[in-house]
């Protein structure tokens, strides 16, 4: 069973928002307009700290749980990011029940939680794609889809095809036409003139 925590880096933020409120509280003693930062550090800080609180998320082979909620995989059919750092998710289960997933973690830990989530979820589509062709395309790509598979151009043909494709390019630069065929046509309308 994978587990995924939130990062620490957002407490840490989180703090540190809140020291800057302080201090633009204390400013605001003297200066009124103070107070606009020190309002904007402390709401900051308040949702940093939501952040830093989201519950951890483990996945097993039959379900995945987000803190105390437990969701098995043939109830999740559609996963749509709509943010990617923090991760936040949009899930359509079953009988048309909508869950947002938010999960403040390492670029490397949201890679990571998407490749389990595409891999386990074989009912759902991904942002429009399913199940079977995500990984269908992820395969054409050669790249591990886990790291993702988009920074990759697709390879249209096999190397054997390109090869063959380079060596019919090559044979027709040496000959300096398109087809032998056509040369006959082109004679014989000029005789004609």
């Amino acid at each position: 069973m994978d587990s995924y925590h939130p990062s620490r880096l957002y407490s840490r933020a989180g703090w540190a928002a809140l020291a800057g409120s302080l201090v633009c509280v204390l400013c605001g003693l003297r200066a009124p307009f103070a107070f606009i930062p020190g309002f904007l550090c402390a709401a900051t800080a308040v949702a940093l700290f939501w952040l830093a609180a989201r519950p951890v998320i483990r996945i097993s082979d039959l379900q995945f749980n987000v803190g105390e909620r437990a969701i098995a995989w043939r109830e999740v059919r559609e996963i749509n990011s709509a943010f990617a750092s923090p991760l936040v998710l949009k899930i359509k289960l079953t009988n048309m029940r909508k869950k947002l997933l938010v999960f403040p973690g390492e670029p490397e830990r949201i890679a990571r939680l998407m490749y389990q989530l595409r891999k386990h979820s074989y009912l759902a589509t991904f942002d429009g794609v399913t199940y079977r062709d995500y990984w269908m395309w992820s395969s054409v790509t050669g790249a591990d889809a886990e790291h993702g598979g988009s920074e990759h151009p697709v390879r249209m043909v096999s190397s054997d095809d390109e090869q063959e494709i380079e060596r019919m390019y090559q044979k027709l630069k040496s000959v300096g036409r398109l087809d032998s065929g056509g040369s006959d046509d082109h004679h014989s309308t000029s005789r004609e003139d």
